[in-house]
């Protein structure tokens, strides 16, 4: 199953760069590409929805041997990552035609039932959290916890009792090359593209984290 969901993940992130690239020689199909309801957009969905049963599958199996610190983490990634997913289908309002409420249509900036798109006070809700924080947040994991793990032995404790899966030197990399690539291209909707490629990278850290006893395939090898 690992390997299997290893190719899977290569695949979709060699797609992403690729259709990223046809910006600059097939822009139509690049703009189909990053549109609402793209197959890229549903492939952030499912990815996020994979993590969210992948990790409750974990708890499930081995959450009884485990502290009460790290139960608390992966409890949250389920939830969090399966909110990401509706967030992401705009709760399938529109693959089920549902309107959206009063609310949603005075603040929400594309009148869909979804919190990411609101726009309080002229402050929109998806600038300062989905992308100013989590950037700060991702940011850090995917290009200092490595370190900071190898040298910190307080760092590695906290890392270990929460359960957190550290990303291997690949998986940086792999991230500073695709957020590169994706900054050359001057189109907002690149982003679109840039979701599916970050989610499916945390996937692959989760699956073969440089702590492996982390690992979220339980029982799996890691190669």
């Amino acid at each position: 199953m690992e390997k299997i969901i290893k190719i899977l993940i290569y695949i979709l992130l060699a797609a992403s760069v690729v259709t990223a690239s046809t910006y600059f020689y097939a822009e139509g199909f690049y703009h189909k590409m990053v549109a609402e309801d793209s197959p890229f957009e549903y492939a952030t969905a499912f990815v996020l929805l994979a993590i969210s049963v992948l990790f409750l599958v974990r708890i499930l199996k081995i959450g009884k041997t485990q502290n009460r610190y790290w139960m608390a983490l992966n409890i949250l990634v389920v939830v969090g990552a399966f909110f990401g997913f509706g967030e992401e289908l705009s709760w399938g309002q529109r693959i089920f035609s549902i309107e959206s409420g009063e609310f949603f249509l005075e603040q929400n900036r594309q009148a869909e039932t979804n919190l990411h798109n609101l726009e309080v006070n002229g402050v929109s809700i998806n600038k300062l959290i989905f992308s100013q924080l989590m950037v700060l947040v991702f940011g850090f994991y995917f290009v200092f916890s490595q370190l900071l793990y190898k040298r910190l032995a307080f760092f590695k404790r906290l890392v270990d009792l929460f359960g957190v899966q550290i990303p291997r030197l690949k998986h940086t990399l792999l991230m500073l090359a695709c957020t590169g690539f994706v900054l050359l291209v001057p189109d907002l909707r690149i982003w679109e593209l840039w979701e599916v490629i970050f989610v499916t990278l945390l996937l692959l850290v989760f699956i073969e984290p440089l702590n492996t006893k982390e690992k979220l395939l339980v029982g799996a090898s890691v190669s």
